[in-house]
């Protein structure tokens, strides 16, 4: 199923909540581990047509690049992925579908260093599009190897979960080193 700018839309701001065995949790506490990779079933109470995806992953190579991936689950279409510390490309050509706020960004190089998010493009493969996080409004720009870390982890991860609307309340036991 292909689907438009406006579907992906519309499927973003659906509330969902986290699957497990198939019960729809109120709560969920995470307990962050090295490397940190998760992936989390998802519901929308208000529309039960689709099934969700929430993907975190964590390099084991470079701790700092970090992956935080939505996706429909049905047809594996990818809604927001947001990437620190890892490079990408940006399409050559721009089609009518292609917001206005990817614009100055047509072939862009992005890299280790520049972090950045992904949207849903109508007519493109699945989340080829990204500006830099730089000026998107996900309101964490930064992932570094410092001393707060495991904190700024915690909180992106917290963040991400309230940006794609999942309603469960998320915890976090951060990795204490």
């Amino acid at each position: 199923m292909k689907i438009t700018n406006e579907q992906a839309e519309y499927l973003l701001r659906l509330p969902k909540k986290v699957v497990k065995n198939d019960m729809l949790l109120d709560k969920l506490t995470i307990d962050q581990t090295f490397p940190f990779n998760a992936r989390y079933e998802l519901v929308s109470e208000k529309d039960d047509e689709f099934t969700f995806l929430w993907e975190i992953q964590q390099s084991r190579k470079n701790s700092i690049r970090v992956s935080f991936h939505h996706q429909e689950n049905d047809n594996k279409t990818g809604l927001l992925r947001v990437d620190y510390n890892s490079g990408h490309k940006n399409p050559e050509v721009a089609s009518e579908h292609v917001p206005e706020k990817f614009h100055p960004f047509v072939g862009k190089i992005f890299s280790n260093n520049e972090h950045h998010i992904h949207y849903h493009v109508q007519g493109y493969k699945s989340l080829v599009w990204a500006i830099p996080l730089t000026i998107d409004k996900f309101e964490i720009k930064e992932l570094n190897d410092g001393a707060d870390f495991n904190s700024t982890f915690a909180n992106i991860l917290k963040l991400f979960a309230k940006t794609v609307n999942i309603e469960t309340e998320i915890s976090v036991n951060e990795l204490l080193l």
